[in-house]
């Protein structure tokens, strides 16, 4: 049998620990919210491509360090629903969460009020279904209502959903992420094999990979972390898969606590 350790001992190790590894006191109780980031891609290479919907052809987000994310729009004249965004602006190297909505007009575009260096989630607060594909992205030329530059895109809605899948995500600088564990799963139905890779992006850092893990199209991947991994503040996050062929189809999440430096 596996000894797991009590899991309130687990979130106040990990309180400990950054208090002692970066200074902070940090407080469940005065965040009191989780954190699921979970993704799709049907387009994951045999190089590491982000669980999250992105145009054909585009595999991993392409990070911006300025507030330039500031148009929405939909694949769709239909789309006239509010949307929320979620996403965090950024100054001096300091990430600050920001919600806001956003009505679609269908094709056109519509500016957010709001820019934004990173885009975490998107999904639809009305009261009708999405119909095209909505996209969050820096201002560009469109062709009914479709980006013209896949690498502008920053986050998506697929048609046919509506919310946005997207394994990837920022903490800000009041936050803390304390990870309870990730999955992953190959949604292919021939032989199919995939090595997720846990990436996590501290200030002024590049992507480090902190754990691998497989999957196939008959077996599921899940790890839980004793003790949990802490994401620091101002730091990215992203779920990768490098698949053993082209164009495969993944999903998998990431799934923690916020804890708020107080």
């Amino acid at each position: 049998m596996t000894f797991i350790p009590n899991q309130e001992y687990l979130v106040k190790h990990a309180i400990d620990v950054i208090k002692a590894t970066y200074g902070d006191d940090v407080s469940v109780e005065a965040k009191n919210k989780d954190l699921l980031k979970f993704g799709r891609s049907k387009q994951v290479q045999t190089t590491k491509s982000t669980l999250m919907t992105l145009p054909t052809g585009v595999y991993n987000e392409t990070y911006v360090s300025t507030n330039i994310i500031d148009t929405v729009s939909s694949s769709s004249a239909s789309d006239t629903e509010i949307i929320t965004v979620e996403g965090h602006t950024i100054s001096g190297g300091v990430f600050t969460f920001v919600t806001q909505n956003a009505t679609l007009n269908g094709q056109s575009k519509v500016v957010l009020e709001t820019s934004l260096a990173r885009v975490s989630r998107m999904f639809n607060t009305g009261s009708n279904d999405l119909v095209g594909d909505i996209y969050c992205y820096e201002d560009d030329t469109i062709t009914a209502g479709v980006p013209s530059t896949g690498t502008k895109v920053h986050c998506m809605i697929e048609n046919g959903l509506n919310n946005s899948e997207k394994a990837s995500t920022t903490i800000s600088n009041n936050d803390y992420w304390v990870v309870t564990e990730f999955y992953g799963d190959c949604l292919e139905k021939v032989n199919t094999f995939g090595i997720l890779h846990f990436e996590i992006r501290e200030a002024g850092s590049v992507f480090r990979n902190k754990i691998d893990l497989s999957c196939n199209d008959t077996s599921a991947a899940n790890h839980e972390f004793h003790p949990y991994i802490i994401v620091p503040k101002n730091a990215d996050v992203r779920l990768r898969v490098s698949s053993s062929s082209a164009n495969d189809d993944y999903s998998g999440g990431i799934e923690g606590v916020l804890l708020k430096v107080v």
